[in-house]
């Protein structure tokens, strides 16, 4: 994904996880989430956020 798409608020997922954007380091190329599940907070590289339209979490078991 492109780091210039990113944007404070909005869902992302990535290898780690789902979660909430709450920061952008545009100098290490790395964004910072909160998990959707526990608010525990994570970074990911911007190589690890999957360009998916539809975030899946880790309840979603089946569709």
């Amino acid at each position: 994904m492109d780091l210039d798409k990113v944007r404070i608020g909005m869902s992302c997922a990535s290898h780690k996880g789902c979660g909430t954007v709450t920061w952008v380091d545009g100098a290490t190329q790395t964004v910072y989430l909160t998990d959707l599940v526990d608010n525990h907070s994570f970074d990911v590289g911007i190589e690890d956020i999957v360009d998916d339209p539809q975030i899946h979490n880790r309840e979603d078991n089946y569709y």
